[in-house]
């Protein structure tokens, strides 16, 4: 796994130093911050219920586009932009297997993704301080909801990666990979139309069940709860779709 790391750094290091990844942080800390303010305002003025409001944050429009928009963003250039300059040769001809190239660029765009999120959960902490709510917030249920988030996200990156690996426009690899995202988040009621009849079949009632994303967010980790055939749906979309991009960086070394 040498090469996984070496290449984790190398991307890493370069989504520190791309303007788009500044432009992405500043953009969504910029929106979040103005919806926690009014949750914060809107709590303070009814004394609502303290652990209730890791949830309210959780619904706000900025989550929503983090996961819609922000993996495609990511993932756009992992391998298109090393297609379209030509440096994918250079990539192919290196010692590193191609299984390391992908996790490496793949647990890159993740660990980046937890690290726009990683100042929000300081962000909930601060809320217990005497200038904000002084009171205690349950951890447990913020640990499951980030859980979920993050496996989501990880399951959308590793499409991004697959995306990337098919073309050398970043801005197609993009597009397909929101698209792909849209379809996960709000799919669901558009197939139980699309199937009919066949929605009361067993096999399509799971895969329904398991695409519900909304609703397994909420009735399941924003409550604490971690649904294990949820967490094996998404770790197991995760582990298809980089099979599927080293499959596709294979099948270029061998052409």
């Amino acid at each position: 796994m040498r090469g996984a790391i070496t290449t984790l750094k190398k991307e890493l290091l370069s989504y520190a130093v791309s303007p788009v990844s500044w432009i992405i942080a500043f953009l969504f800390y910029l929106i979040r911050g103005s919806e926690v303010s009014n949750i914060v305002y809107g709590f303070a003025m009814f004394r609502a219920d303290v652990n209730q409001f890791p949830a309210a944050t959780y619904g706000v429009n900025s989550t929503f586009n983090m996961v819609l928009l922000v993996p495609g963003i990511v993932t756009m250039r992992c391998f298109a932009e090393e297609r379209r300059t030509g440096s994918i040769e250079t990539l192919m001809t290196a010692p590193l297997r191609d299984s390391e190239v992908v996790i490496g660029k793949w647990l890159a765009a993740t660990v980046f993704f937890a690290l726009l999120w990683l100042p929000s959960v300081f962000l909930l902490h601060l809320m217990e301080y005497p200038d904000y709510f002084n009171a205690d917030i349950s951890f447990g249920p913020v640990f499951s909801a980030y859980l979920g988030m993050f496996l989501l996200s990880g399951f959308l990156l590793a499409f991004g990666c697959f995306a990337s690996s098919l073309t050398d426009n970043v801005l197609l690899a993009a597009i397909v990979t929101i698209l792909f995202s849209g379809a996960m988040v709000n799919g669901r009621g558009i197939l139980l139309q699309a199937l009919g009849e066949w929605r009361d079949n067993y096999y399509a009632r799971e895969l329904l069940a398991k695409m519900d994303v909304q609703g397994n967010f909420s009735n399941w980790f924003a409550r604490g709860l971690i649904d294990t055939s949820q967490v094996a749906f998404y770790l197991g979309g995760i582990g298809f779709f980089l099979f599927l991009t080293w499959t596709s960086l294979t099948s270029r070394r061998l052409a």
